[in-house]
């Protein structure tokens, strides 16, 4: 799924229009117990459940893709599992014991050993068409997207403190009861992959983006989990570490290039993959030699999976700005102005130089007699 998609999807958990038909729920205990299972229709729920609902049922879709959100596919040995799930949707939910099984299923998987509460949710979209100038048809649906949505939420005891008791007239201690949080880890089955229904990809939601949980996600669905947006990022800087000729220049061609991809991609999401034969390209267009690139290749090669491929927005961090660490101070400026700032040898010295306009302030203290200043 783009980002796009997943935004078709959430926009849908609301009140009006609620795409949310079922609902189920059970809490586990730090002694793997599962308690109070629940399956109820989410419209026949009070409208101040249904608003606490879509608060935590949102986030479970919250985050970017690539990061938060991670499109896993099936693998062909784990068919079942799918087909586990597919069955699920098919139910509406309505399969108690087969809800209780995925309940029992996480239960076994998820290695949290706090509590917890699992909650699945079930809905249906009417997608609607859209014209050839991109406007959406409400009269003309393609299709009904029928999903579950899976969400893992942490439950911590309320804050302590005191309460009125107004039939005593007393201060007493609050009770505090067990409150469901937003949630740590999710799924939602099946993707809806070019606006339309994949039961061959499923999105799996973390949190944290560092923190998937690769065992869970194997355990659970026969997938192999992506690298992790740090371990990318890891993997790219050590790839570029390798050569030895890196000029500062070319390190700010790199990220100068990188920015303006990853800002293609917002527009055309097919552009957020990046290969490893462009991601080499790339590096040679930024003024690498070709033949100081061997190295970077095999590191790229031996630390990716088998595909090479990149997410643009994990390949560096925050890559609208541009990051310069001397090791004594660090500078940071919009990547827009990354041609104001070079390296050049002042009195024997490597210094980093950055252009003044008309106005040098520092701390807000204009400073006025700097124009005139030589080498």
């Amino acid at each position: 799924m783009i980002q796009k998609e997943v935004t078709e999807i959430k926009n849908t958990l609301k009140y009006t229009d609620c795409s949310i038909h079922k609902i189920a729920g059970c809490y586990v205990d730090t002694n793997k117990m599962i308690h109070i299972v629940s399956h109820e229709q989410f419209l026949c729920l009070p409208e101040e459940d249904q608003h606490k609902y879509f608060a935590i049922i949102k986030k479970g879709l919250s985050g970017k893709v690539g990061k938060n959100l991670i499109n896993l596919s099936f693998d062909s040995n784990f068919i079942e599992r799918r087909d586990y799930l597919l069955d699920l949707v098919k139910s509406e939910l309505a399969d108690e014991d087969k809800v209780n099984s995925l309940f029992e299923t996480i239960r076994d998987s998820y290695p949290y050993v706090d509590n917890y509460y699992i909650m699945a949710v079930y809905g249906a979209y009417d997608v609607p068409g859209v014209s050839t100038d991109g406007i959406e048809m409400d009269d003309a649906s393609d299709e009904v997207y029928k999903f579950v949505l899976t969400l893992i939420c942490p439950m911590k005891p309320s804050k302590a403190g005191l309460t009125y008791n107004e039939k005593d007239n007393i201060l007493e201690n609050a009770v505090r009861n067990l409150m469901v949080e937003d949630p740590m880890h999710g799924f939602l089955f099946p993707s809806f992959n070019n606006r339309g229904t994949d039961i061959h990809n499923l999105l799996f939601y973390s949190k944290k983006a560092d923190a998937i949980e690769e065992g869970f996600i194997g355990n659970l669905f026969g997938c192999k989990a992506p690298a992790t947006a740090k371990k990318q990022n890891e993997v790219f800087l050590e790839a570029v570490s390798t050569i030895e000729t890196l000029t500062f220049e070319n390190a700010v061609n790199i990220c100068t290039r990188i920015s303006e991809k990853e800002e293609e991609s917002k527009v055309d999401e097919d552009k957020m993959v990046i290969s490893e034969r462009e991601t080499v390209n790339m590096l040679e267009a930024s003024g690498v030699k070709s033949e100081d690139l061997e190295t970077f290749k095999k590191t790229l090669k031996d630390a990716t999976d088998e595909t090479g491929n990149l997410l643009t927005s994990n390949i560096i961090e925050k890559s609208n700005k541009l990051h310069v660490n001397t090791g004594i101070t660090e500078i940071s400026m919009p990547m827009e102005y990354a041609d104001n700032i070079e390296v050049q040898k002042i009195n024997g010295k490597n210094c980093i130089v950055i252009e003044i306009n008309d106005e040098l302030t520092v701390n807000g203290i204009k400073v006025n007699n700097f124009k005139n200043l030589e080498i």
